[in-house]
């Protein structure tokens, strides 16, 4: 098998668990409470820009020309593209600048923007591609699932077209590529290259529990706090 099958396989509890999560199913069946729906768009914006910034940082530790441009451009194009539709959607769900300055990361999200970091300061870049990779795996899975689904609320639909899009798609090809090409080139960061994937898929199935129950710090119990 090659490397992208073997940490997918791997990981394919925590993929089932996204495909049938109340959050996914009500958006592609378009029963999702847009309370819901805002909350999850609000602190996706959020994550994008850490994304983005943590792309930028993996630039700057490439040791090709290559892969720098590689992490450079697709830092750019979060911003160009997902984010423009997070500030278009923003305007459509009424979310103000006010609103957007106050914004914080829920739990998971911190928790998920914090693993993140921690991958690509303190571990070899093959181990943070890794730890990037389940995010735009899991969510083209998703839009491949769903593609046929179409709610009546526009913005669902916007967001399924989105994920299952053919030049996402072929996006991910190139992406799992570089994995497997990493994976050839750096055998002794295996087991690290499969311990961060499988750590981003778990925090990717959180951020679906964060926004189907909307987490904020205030509401948390003593005993999570512990």
């Amino acid at each position: 098998m090659r490397f992208d099958e073997v940490v997918r396989e791997e990981a394919d509890g925590y993929w089932e668990s996204s495909m049938v999560h109340p959050f996914v199913k009500g958006l592609v069946q378009g029963t999702l409470p847009m309370e819901n729906f805002k909350f999850y768009m609000m602190q996706d914006a959020i994550y994008l820009k850490h994304y983005s910034k943590i792309l930028a940082i993996a630039a700057s530790k490439s040791e090709t020309n290559q892969e720098m441009a590689y992490y450079l451009e697709s830092a750019r194009s979060i911003n160009e593209a997902e984010l423009e539709l997070h500030r278009t959607v923003f305007k459509e769900l009424h979310i103000g600048e006010q609103e957007q300055a106050e914004l914080i990361p829920a739990p998971a999200n911190n928790n998920y923007i914090n693993h993140m970091y921690n991958a690509v300061l303190n571990e070899s870049l093959p181990v943070a591609f890794a730890a990037l990779l389940p995010c735009p795996w899991l969510y083209q899975s998703i839009g491949e699932e769903y593609k046929d689904e179409k709610p009546t609320q526009k913005l669902y639909r916007d967001w399924i077209e989105l994920y299952s899009s053919k030049e996402f798609k072929d996006q991910l090809g190139i992406q799992k590529q570089m994995l497997n090409k990493y994976a050839k080139e750096h055998p002794a960061d295996h087991q690290k290259m499969k311990a961060f994937f499988q750590m981003s898929a778990y925090y990717e199935c959180k951020f679906w529990d964060m926004a189907w129950s909307l987490e904020n710090w205030k509401e948390l119990t003593p005993y999570e706090l512990a």
